[in-house]
């Protein structure tokens, strides 16, 4: 998995890059198709705006659709977390999808995975 790191109006420093890597590869659970990660990192100079003034934009390119997450926040690792959340529920969302589409369209159900247990008797040690 590739990622690139761009910076607008802000350096992106090594650690910066590390921490970035560690919150992707939590991502790569999801989906072996998305084989490159492009994370822009803009800070907004306008002194009005502090709530906003970081911008991270996270897009996953591969095989199979590209997936996007933006998110603002008063720092870059605030931004990072949100933009990060929302990407990993996307492809979550997708991947849930591709299994349900792919011969398990009806899945066990709870009652009927537990109705062989319903014949073993255990015994209450506050008796």
């Amino acid at each position: 998995m590739e990622i690139v790191v761009t910076g607008r109006n802000i350096d992106a420093p090594a650690r910066y890059r590390e921490h970035i890597a560690l919150r992707l590869a939590r991502l790569k659970r999801y989906s072996s198709h998305v084989v490159r990660f492009d994370v822009m990192l803009d800070h907004e100079t306008n002194s009005h705006l502090p709530a906003t003034s970081h911008r991270v934009e996270i897009t996953g390119s591969g095989r199979g659709p590209t997936m996007r997450a933006e998110a603002h926040g008063p720092d870059i690792s605030a931004a990072l977390e949100l933009a990060v959340g929302k990407l990993e529920e996307r492809l979550r969302r997708n991947h849930d999808r591709r299994l349900i589409h792919h011969g398990r369209h009806n899945p066990t159900s709870v009652a009927a995975a537990t109705a062989a247990l319903s014949g073993i008797h255990t015994t209450d040690p506050s008796d």
